[in-house]
């Protein structure tokens, strides 16, 4: 019965969405590999596709949804595509064929830690350079990350705040970051305030990429704007830009790791999934990302079988509840609304089983996972009980707010849920803002429910539970508003534990905590991201945490 609602909720939706899915065509151009249309007999004929600048033949052909803002990775916290090919980090994530991952040499090639876990001394490569051809110091790290507190609009700051001497140089108390000292040219020590278990899987992630002091001093205002004055140290070089049209990477043949396989990659701006699913099955587009346009997934999957490649996200989708509105201060209301969702129907009906039910705060794969934690059951009997033993034995009508920029897909399931928790009683009134009220609403912790998901930074628990937990402000800015000052507490006391092995058992103790015994959030699924690739394109891999910027560098053609 419970299947048979669903299922019907579900298809009546998203047949709903897809007669409303055809719309304006953007395009991304050039015949990516000569892959023949195959079953669908799909045509861009009539549609407006700008045509690519230069020679780029050979080229991987990309797009992307929407244009970026910058490249200048410290001034944005969503434009990660450019950045990802065009700089490199200290260290990176490196993932194993089992799907484990650990943190890996990049720009440096080996570091030591203090025993207190306060001190990291970082030996740079001697060999690598960036693509003016100037060498990689320990300069330009320390310039790097004092840029990050100084210059005008940076963003990503948080990433690197463990550091000793953020706090005094982003209040201008301070004129150098005094917390990184340049020990030779190619080695650099950086102090933290404290001890920090994740700082390098911070420093693993694109946003604390390593910049050229000389030419980024130079571009001024120009650096991540005009490509010629942005300047990495990646395996591709930021060749031009096109507003609204594309971008262009091509290959660093004097890349320190060795020239890239392919000769560069036009990324056109295709805002349109209709438009972006034809050009893939007229061969030209090499990639198609399954993530941002799910009315073509199962079609594409049956089509193409052998072009898809799948990595996990590292990531959940929960249901928030705020413990300051009434009756979700109650903890067994809250352990109802999680017993009253039949989470497992909606990832099968939704994404076709392509994922896995969560019962806990961290992604799957992630660092310190649990994989034994109780199942949150779908037991809508239960639910009733606990409600009328909470007082409110013929429900209660609550508010979920949702974002009016939402997809067809999140929409439908919040309906579904709005379907289920209808059942034991309760009424979820979904009221849409725009998105900035939306996030004014959220942050200020005055939003009773709404959904949403966090796909991780960094590899590391503390990317979730302290984001989260970790500070009074942190649980109100996402309208949880956790009223154990205590377990708050702990969280923040978690990321200081130097060994490695105590942290993640502190983390998993606070995660049963806070989300099984005090139900306040409920936990819906992870995630397979899924790409389709053209004929010819071998070595693609999603990146770690299933984001939808990919690195190219592993890339090649097989013609």
């Amino acid at each position: 019965m419970r299947k048979k609602l669903a299922m019907t909720l579900a298809v009546s939706m998203l047949a709903t969405s897809l007669l409303s899915a055809c719309g304006s065509s953007a395009s991304n151009g050039t015949t990516a590999s000569g892959d023949a249309a195959q079953s669908s007999g799909a045509s861009t004929e009539g549609t407006e596709t700008p045509a690519s600048s230069g020679d780029h033949e050979g080229y991987l052909m990309d797009y992307l949804s929407s244009d970026i803002m910058t490249a200048d990775v410290q001034k944005t916290s969503n434009d990660y595509e450019i950045p990802m090919n065009i700089y490199d980090t200290l260290v990176k994530v490196e993932v194993e064929d089992d799907g484990s991952s650990e943190i890996a040499p990049m720009l440096a090639e080996s570091w030591e830690v203090s025993d207190d876990g306060l001190t990291y001394t970082f030996h740079l490569r001697e060999d690598a350079a960036f693509q003016n051809g100037n060498p990689v110091t320990a300069q330009d790290v320390k310039y790097t990350f004092t840029r990050m507190f100084t210059a005008e609009g940076t963003v990503n700051g948080s990433f690197l705040d463990q550091i000793a001497g953020t706090d005094e140089l982003s209040a201008g108390s301070a004129e150098e970051l005094t917390g990184v000292e340049v020990l030779d040219d190619h080695t650099v020590q950086i102090t933290l305030k404290e001890p920090f278990g994740a700082f390098l899987s911070a420093l693993a992630f694109t946003a604390c990429a390593i910049y050229d002091d000389e030419a980024t001093e130079a571009a001024g205002d120009d650096f991540g704007m005009v490509p010629e004055k942005t300047v990495g140290s990646g395996p591709f070089i930021f060749e031009s830009w096109t507003p609204n049209a594309e971008l262009v990477l091509k290959r660093n043949d004097n890349y320190w790791g060795g020239a890239a396989k392919i000769p560069g990659v036009v990324i056109r701006i295709i805002p349109d999934t209709e438009t972006q699913t034809m050009m893939f099955e007229n061969g030209e587009l090499d990639l198609l990302d399954l993530q941002t346009n799910p009315e073509a997934v199962d079609r594409i999957i049956e089509t193409y079988p052998d072009q898809i490649v799948s990595g996990p996200i590292m990531g959940v989708d929960y249901v928030f509840m705020n413990q300051n509105v009434e009756p979700l201060t109650d903890v067994r209301v809250r352990k109802a609304i999680q017993m009253s969702i039949d989470r497992e129907t909606i990832l099968d009906e939704i994404y076709s089983g392509r994922g896995k039910v969560e019962n806990g705060l961290f992604a799957n794969g992630m660092i310190g996972y649990n994989e034994n934690l109780p199942v949150i059951p779908y037991d809508p009997e239960q639910a009733k009980a606990l409600l009328a033993e909470a007082g409110y034995p013929d429900g209660f009508t609550i508010e979920l707010g949702g974002d009016s920029s939402d997809s067809e897909t999140r929409t439908m399931i919040t309906e579904i849920i709005q379907a289920m928790l209808s059942e034991v009683g309760i009424n979820l009134e979904i009221k849409k803002y725009d998105q900035s009220t939306w996030l004014e609403t959220r942050r200020a912790g005055t939003m009773p429910m709404y959904v949403s998901s966090w796909t991780a930074d960094f590899n590391d628990p503390d990317n979730f539970m302290y984001t989260f937990f970790g500070t009074e402000e942190n649980t109100k800015l996402r309208s949880i508003n956790y009223q154990d000052a205590s377990v708050i507490a702990q969280v923040a006391a978690a990321r200081t534990i130097v060994d490695t092995d105590e942290r993640i058992a502190k983390y998993q103790e606070l995660e049963e905590k806070i989300m099984q015994e005090d139900a306040s959030l409920v936990p819906l699924w992870s995630r397979d991201h899924l790409f389709a690739v053209s004929k010819r394109t071998k070595g693609f891999k999603v990146s770690w945490n299933g984001f939808s910027d990919s690195s190219y560098y592993p890339v090649y053609f097989e013609e």
